[in-house]
């Protein structure tokens, strides 16, 4: 008797998965990388170094995973729900928080922390600049006058920069959208694989999404989660596969072909992790918190350092874990959420497919992407 596979097409539409808690595991993982580079260690080594090799840190997977499991999702939502409704949701997702989190930089942790004085502060154009930031699709500002100068690092958010390559990845998505690439599968692998290969071998004759060479490894990945999406009807979850793509994850650190095993491997896991292993109500409970950790981590990260210059990098996790759940509880229940309800209302209901969904079904939050 042939035994019948779990495809990864056979959970579309599937509310019950742990992608709300990968990411949330997957902005925290930045959160812990990010503190050995904020915090002065004074000796202290990050225990992972030693375990990638040199191949790769613990924030660039991180990171990598939140384009993959991008990827998948916004490619299933345009192909499902059309241009109009791709806009608004991407718009919905990104913006309002990220909005709050260059205010609350400006004019909450700026002037706490600059050594000028207030007015100083305020009438410098860096300031001012640092506004652009609430566009995303440009590249971001780093620096508020005065603020951080003494830590090691004297950024406000070096968290954002990802921001610009995810917008950007859209705007590429959309364009294959409206050209109708969607509608075929073995055109939208064309699309996807054509773009892939201009990135990685004449990236700097076809700067697709600008000339940031560090934006290329995380849209790349954005287009490995679109290629699972498109392909997902051949794509089987197995425990086997699961085992030999941790192995081979595991054995690449350090290797020359890291690059070209380590991805596949390591996306294919995710899917796995998401769809077969206990599924765990994080949204019902506390809600999706990983936009939250991420946006502001590197602000509240920077606040201790200056605080608490000599509790290295391991307090300086214990404290701003703490500080950050607390600030992305916030902004999920009363910013991310909130607005994200509003699509609902901004969408024509009679035309676009949200207006099928039964009355009994649970707002469209879930599984939104970060």
């Amino acid at each position: 008797m042939n035994k019948k596979y779990i495809k990864l097409i056979d959970f579309d539409g599937i509310r019950k998965n742990n992608f709300t808690a990968i990411r949330i595991f997957f902005a925290w993982l930045v959160l812990y990388g990010h503190s050995y580079a904020i915090e002065k260690s004074h000796g202290i080594v990050d225990p992972l170094n030693a375990l990638f090799k040199g191949s790769t840190w613990i924030g660039a997977i991180a990171v990598n995973g939140f384009f993959v499991i991008s990827g998948y999702l916004v490619a299933g939502s345009f192909a499902k729900r059309g241009f109009f409704n791709f806009i608004i949701s991407r718009s919905l997702r990104i913006y309002p928080a990220l909005i709050f989190c260059i205010l609350f930089s400006i004019f909450f942790i700026g002037p706490i922390f600059t050594e000028l004085e207030i007015d100083k502060y305020f009438n410098s154009k860096i300031t001012w600049h640092y506004f652009r930031n609430m566009l995303a699709a440009l590249e971001m500002k780093w620096y508020l006058p005065g603020v951080f100068e003494k830590n090691s690092f004297p950024s406000i958010n070096g968290s954002l920069w990802s921001l610009t390559v995810e917008v950007r990845c859209y705007v590429i998505l959309a364009c294959l959208g409206l050209a109708s690439v969607f509608k075929n599968r073995f055109t939208l692998n064309f699309s996807i694989v054509s773009i892939f290969t201009l990135g990685i071998f004449f990236y700097d004759q076809f700067p697709l999404i600008g000339s940031n060479n560090r934006y290329l490894r995380p849209s790349m990945y954005f287009l490995i989660g679109v290629l699972f999406y498109s392909n997902r009807k051949n794509i089987v979850i197995d425990t086997k596969i699961l085992i030999f793509c941790t192995i081979l994850m595991f054995i690449s650190f350090g290797k020359k072909w890291f690059d070209y095993s380590f991805p596949l491997a390591f996306s294919y896991s995710i899917f796995y992790i998401a769809y077969n292993t206990r599924y765990l109500e994080i949204d019902k409970y506390i809600g999706d918190l990983s936009y939250g950790i991420y946006i502001f981590s590197w602000p509240i990260q920077q606040s201790v350092a200056q605080l608490f210059p000599i509790i290295g990098p391991i307090g300086n996790t214990i404290i701003s874990t703490f500080l950050v759940m607390i600030m992305a509880y916030l902004s999920w229940h009363y910013i991310e959420k909130p607005t994200l309800s509003l699509k609902h209302k901004l969408l024509n209901q009679r035309n676009l497919p949200d207006s099928v969904t039964s009355k009994s079904e649970p707002p469209h939050y879930y599984n939104e992407v970060r």
